[in-house]
């Protein structure tokens, strides 16, 4: 297979006309000859008519370049043409940043023994870097809540989960994650210039904040700290609808899996919105066993369908009939609410992706 998603542009490119270089004197300049009759255009660019030829070559490393944004891809793309993309989507202090901090924790600590997995955070060394800074050094050196997203461009964070079969075989899922500011999903323009990943993605988490829900918002009113009323959950996903049409053409149901994940669910029940027997007081039953446990995820699926029917109403259920596939879920980042120095204490934070990658047959389903 020729065909690659980059994770820069989420664009398809095709091997045999991306830009490439190869590693026989790959700081060439024009009129230096590689290995055979290949003769590098300036900066070491392989001429256009010699990249089918070159793809062959055994004598050498071959490295490309996205068309777009002329960044490396990183040779785990190449090994899963088709990546597993991850666009994370969510408004203004929806917990987006915090989220991600502690997912690609919870894959490296909880995820990858259960699951006969292991993260990799040396692919990309601008995604560990900015991982390091933005998310892991405040969230677990300083005890601190990440920072609120910039608006405008971010780099995408690149981590190759390689999932280890009994023979030593291995099937590679690249996650990238954008961890787009709230800001831009305020208007249909900012949707199709910053969330330009959005549609080629393979699976979409969508972060709802309970505290943005007027009904939770008068529960609590008077009780903790409510954050300031930002997008509407139901116009957000209605761009996101219109984004992903406009760009693919679709006029049908949109086959990209949607986990609507609810955060803050700890606020919840600390203030006794969450029925003393909620099954989302408790960590999943997947990691427990080592699969994606289907009664598990009903019994959540159902409890948030629930939840958003008596919270919400009608409205968003008539939006989610957009996509063919689609489920609800219920996480805690920080496990508590933030005060002072925190003490982080996740709950189902991994539940939406391993869903995503169930979906896609990385790790096997249990019904019983």
């Amino acid at each position: 297979m020729n065909k690659f998603i980059c994770p820069y542009c989420y664009g398809e490119h095709d091997l045999r006309t991306t830009s490439m270089k190869c590693s026989f004197n790959i700081q060439g300049q024009s009129g230096k000859t590689c290995i055979g009759t290949v003769q590098k255009e300036p900066g070491g660019w392989i001429p256009q008519k010699d990249k089918v030829r070159c793809t062959k070559c055994t004598a050498a490393k071959k490295i490309y370049y996205c068309d777009v944004v002329k960044k490396e891809i990183p040779r785990e793309f190449l090994e899963d043409p088709q990546g597993f993309s991850v666009a994370l989507v969510g408004a203004k202090a929806s917990g987006k940043s915090n989220y991600i901090g502690v997912l690609i924790q919870e894959i490296k600590r909880k995820m990858a023994p259960r699951f006969n997995c292991s993260l990799s955070l040396t692919t990309s060394e601008e995604s560990k870097m900015y991982y390091d800074r933005m998310y892991y050094k405040p969230l677990y050196e300083n005890g601190v809540v990440v920072d609120a997203t910039s608006k405008g461009a971010i780099p995408p964070l690149i981590f190759p989960l390689r999932f280890w079969e009994k023979k030593g075989a291995k099937s590679t899922a690249v996650l990238t994650f954008y961890d787009t500011a709230g800001e831009n999903l305020d208007s249909d323009g900012d949707m199709l210039i910053n969330n330009r990943y959005i549609p080629n993605a393979s699976g979409i988490i969508l972060l709802l904040d309970p505290l943005q829900v007027p009904a939770v918002r008068e529960k609590l009113q008077g009780k903790m700290p409510l954050p300031e009323q930002n997008t509407d959950t139901v116009e957000v996903l209605s761009r996101l609808v219109q984004n992903i049409r406009d760009v693919k053409n679709i006029r049908g149901k949109i086959k990209t899996p949607l986990a609507l994940a609810f955060t803050k669910i700890d606020a919840l029940a600390e203030f006794d919105i969450l029925g003393e027997d909620s099954v989302l007081r408790e960590e999943s039953q997947h990691l427990h066993r080592g699969v994606f446990a289907n009664p598990d995820f009903e019994s959540v699926n159902i409890e948030i369908r629930d939840m958003l029917g008596s919270f919400i109403g009608g409205e968003l259920e008539q939006m989610l009939k957009n996509f063919e596939t689609y489920a609800f879920f219920g996480l805690s980042s920080l496990g508590g609410i933030p005060q002072g120095k925190i003490d982080i204490r996740p709950c189902r934070v991994l539940d939406p992706l391993l869903w995503l990658l169930a979906q896609r047959g990385y790790i096997p389903k249990a019904k019983k």
